[in-house]
């Protein structure tokens, strides 16, 4: 039974042990909510650097070049999505609702993250590295959530359950260039990468939060919630383009699943974040999965309106 088959046969049995009058009473509302999110992010951001880090090495300017800027790691986005729910009591109800959930950092490509100068003083080559990622992902959510009157307009609320993601992507695009003084038609090495997480695994998420009930049908909240979605196992494609007129290094095309681990195709077989066919044994004896992490938190405000 694979876990898409499990969510949905959850979901039924937990409305199904509602007693059908409770559930026939039962009033409904809709909460519409937005905000802020902070994701862990896991390799994303290791394997990033370490990108960063073998540029510095391979490509190490002569004595008294320089080395500018650097990584700069990716963690904030933002998440909005809907819930409708049963409230089975004025103080209890149960919802099912979605999301959309977004981590993205492609800062402009000139003059780029990092840039190593051979000649500080002079008109010397330059070689410049960008890294633009993306992570993304849509949870489906199945919880119970708990209002708690403060007084006769303000309410504390709480809610927990079980997340199903679909979509959880990773993608991201590096690239590292020369600009060499006088030429029109600089060298570069482009590298994309993009996996999914095939079979939409679980989470867990929680919340608390202050209502204020501003008319007899509608009320506005803010509140914090926290996410545990921490995957490994996404397959897609690594890919590396040169330039029409030349590159830094030879061109490759690679399926598979999306490792932080060694790379043999790169010059000097840099630790990476990237999808490989083959890739070789880690220190454990197996090649490393590498682990995007979507956990995190967000601050959110919205709207409940009752029906």
């Amino acid at each position: 039974m694979n876990k898409k088959c499990l969510f949905v046969i959850v979901s039924a049995l937990l409305f199904w042990l509602i007693p059908r009058p409770t559930l026939a009473a039962a009033k409904i509302s809709l909460k519409l909510q937005g905000g802020l999110a902070y994701l862990q992010a896991g390799d994303v951001n290791l394997g990033t650097q370490a990108f960063f880090d073998w540029g510095k090495i391979y490509f190490a300017p002569p004595p008294g070049g320089l080395i500018q800027g650097g990584y700069t790691a990716i963690h904030w986005g933002y998440e909005f999505g809907g819930d409708i729910i049963f409230e089975l009591s004025p103080k209890l109800g149960i919802g099912i609702g979605a999301g959309y959930l977004e981590s993205s950092k492609n800062p402009p490509t000139h003059p780029g993250m990092m840039l190593i100068i051979d000649e500080p003083q002079g008109q010397g080559l330059q070689k410049r590295f960008h890294a633009g990622t993306t992570l993304t992902a849509i949870p489906l959510r199945l919880g119970a959530f708990l209002t708690l009157p403060l007084n006769g307009k303000l309410n504390f609320t709480a809610n927990a359950g079980v997340s199903y993601y679909l979509r959880a992507r990773y993608h991201a695009w590096w690239l590292v260039y020369y600009d060499v003084p006088g030429l029109l038609e600089d060298p570069f090495q482009n590298l994309f990468t993009t996996a999914d997480k095939k079979n939409a695994p679980f989470g867990f998420q929680g919340g608390i939060g202050i209502e204020y009930r501003a008319f007899a049908k509608a009320a506005f909240f803010v509140e914090a919630q926290g996410r545990y979605a921490r995957f490994q196992g996404l397959e897609g494609t690594s890919l590396s383009e040169q330039a029409p007129w030349g590159g830094l290094f030879s061109p490759f095309s690679e399926t598979g699943k999306l490792y932080y681990e060694s790379v043999p195709l790169i010059p000097n077989a840099p630790r990476l974040i990237m999808v490989q066919s083959a890739p070789p044994a880690g220190p454990g004896g197996q090649p490393r999965e590498a682990v995007v992490d979507f956990s995190g938190v967000s601050l959110q405000a919205g709207v409940r309106i009752h029906f």
